[in-house]
């Protein structure tokens, strides 16, 4: 119930999207009406022409391409220890990139602070020929501890990068859920805050399998193309990727979703602290991390509520993610669990 969004079906007007575009013959390989229909949805979102967009069927895909495209295959890539591409992702950055290592920042915190870059770039000298040489930063929005990053956090780390000549991708899988739980805009979360490359996540919000990667401005090298057709994301039947994109982002649906998931979310959350428990980490998008003991864990468990235990937050911590099909009725019942 609350294992993960990814356990959530597709959306229902995703599929009718689709089901939509399974007619007649079109272009191939992104030549079609609706990939074009999708890049001008995208426009819009993101308020600037000045992008390239690659539809890929996976979120592993999105991010390693991303790096691939920014980072050369002798560099290094910095990130939180518990990054989703460090952690999560089988090597994949590493084999996308054919090569570039990835490293961990020394954050301890919930998100990634920019004196931890300064304190990274002051470790790795690029006068060094033997030494790791950092080129890129990832970060995850929202992050695996279920935080946003706000704009002016972003616009600090980015600030840090563009001294030392990095690049700054954001992983998002969750993307919606941070834009909603900020209240900024998508363009204030990317490339106006110095994001170079975004990984914009659909599937965990409504899709059946459509993420996009995105480059902005001086990103735009055109090698990413490239990268994905050698990947083997480039899909020879595009319409089905780009009619769930539109799906989605037609009449804002990523938002209304992400904004449902985010606002179950607070509801368990609140759940849990009046059952006295103790959230690990704020509630900002559709993640809730909450310490529990045994009695409640087992509880929560014999009514057939699905979770995870999160060590990497401490011990007996466990994550519940809601997600756009997530209802009242479920968190009234992990309250009538919780006593």
């Amino acid at each position: 119930m609350f294992g993960s969004d990814n356990q959530a079906p597709a959306h229902p007007r995703v599929l009718e999207a689709m089901f939509a575009a399974n007619s007649g013959r079109c272009g191939s390989y992104g030549d079609d009406p609706w990939t074009v229909r999708a890049l001008e949805l995208l426009y819009g979102v993101f308020e600037t022409r000045d992008l390239d967009a690659y539809f890929v069927g996976t979120g592993g895909a999105a991010n390693g391409l991303a790096l691939s495209a920014l980072c050369p295959p002798w560099a290094a890539i910095m990130a939180h220890p518990h990054a989703h591409v460090l952690e999560d992702e089988g090597n994949g950055p590493e084999f996308f990139t054919s090569g570039s290592r990835l490293v961990a920042l020394g954050s301890t915190g919930l998100l990634v602070q920019p004196e931890e870059i300064e304190a990274a770039a002051a470790r790795h000298s690029p006068d060094f020929v033997h030494g790791l040489q950092p080129r890129a930063v990832t970060l995850t929005n929202l992050s695996e501890s279920g935080q946003a990053y706000s704009p002016d956090h972003l616009r600090a780390i980015r600030a840090v990068c563009a001294k030392q000549g990095w690049v700054l991708h954001v992983d998002g899988a969750r993307f919606a859920n941070a834009v909603v739980g900020t209240g900024a805009s998508a363009s204030d979360l990317s490339w106006r805050a110095g994001v170079d490359a975004l990984s914009f996540g659909l599937t965990k919000n409504g899709a059946v399998a459509a993420e996009i990667l995105i480059l902005f401005g001086k990103a735009r090298t055109g090698a990413a193309a490239y990268l994905r057709k050698r990947a083997g994301q480039l899909f020879s039947k595009h319409r089905y990727l780009s009619a769930q994109a539109v799906a989605m982002l037609e009449d804002g649906l990523w938002l209304n979703l992400a904004g449902h998931a985010n606002n179950m979310a607070k509801d368990l959350g609140a759940v849990f602290e009046r059952a006295g428990a103790s959230l690990a980490a704020p509630v900002v998008g559709n993640e809730v991390f909450v310490r529990l003991d045994a009695s409640k864990v087992a509880a929560l468990q014999a009514e057939g509520i699905g979770f995870y235990p999160w060590a990497t937050l401490g011990p007996d911590t466990y994550r519940f993610v809601a997600s756009w099909q997530t209802t009242t009725e479920d968190v009234e019942l992990a309250a009538k669990a919780l006593g």
